[in-house]
């Protein structure tokens, strides 16, 4: 009889239970905290690296040669968890490309990310470059005339969360010659490299 009694005892528990345990998972969150927060958020410090390949200037000199690229992403500036904020703050980039039988060049600057959704993002970057490119009047027909040594680069890309410390990355990206064009017979144009990139969150 007192095991009868119990049952429903124990049924009114586990009611209680299931109930509790609902309204923990749909309790919403403070006015402070945003509702969006990322799968797979990376862990702190969240310093990246990435290093991939890709194809060089498509559709110009230096074409179909094979590309290198490598790339340290530091924190940002500011952690934030609303997306929409964070998009405004940057990380600081430092990076290379490498053409093995063309233009290479080293930069660094700044990567502004912005979740499209918990696994897929996008950024936009920008800062000073420098390259070891051909810069005289006279060119080789299968090399590009950058103008100068120094300028700017310039990147788009698209990414995918694979894990909460592994991304894939694709890159277009560009290097500027803004500026070198004031010498007399000279049509400088920068490379325009696109890629994919691997990157690992540490």
């Amino acid at each position: 009889m007192v095991r009868v009694a119990l049952l429903p005892l124990a049924g009114f528990l586990a009611s209680c239970l299931v109930v509790c345990s609902a309204e923990a998972q749909t309790r919403s969150l403070s006015g402070n905290v945003s509702s969006y927060a990322p799968a797979t958020e990376a862990p702190a410090p969240a310093w990246e690296t990435r290093i991939g390949a890709g194809i060089a200037n498509p559709g110009g000199r230096e074409s179909g040669l094979a590309n290198i690229g490598a790339e340290v992403l530091s924190p940002r500036l500011i952690p934030l968890q609303d997306r929409i904020a964070a998009a405004f703050i940057p990380r600081f980039n430092l990076g290379t490309s490498l053409n093995l039988n063309g233009t290479r060049y080293a930069y660094a600057g700044a990567t502004w990310t912005f979740d499209v959704t918990r696994e897929v993002f996008v950024e936009a970057s920008l800062g000073a470059a420098v390259n070891d490119g051909k810069t005289g009047l006279v060119v080789p027909e299968n090399r590009l005339n950058l103008g100068c040594n120094t300028g700017a680069r310039g990147a788009a890309a698209l990414g995918v969360r694979l894990s909460d410390r592994w991304s894939l990355v694709t890159t277009l990206e560009h290097f500027s010659t803004t500026g070198c064009g004031d010498r007399i017979g000279s049509s400088p144009r920068g490379p325009a490299n696109f890629g994919a990139r691997l990157g690992y969150t540490f």
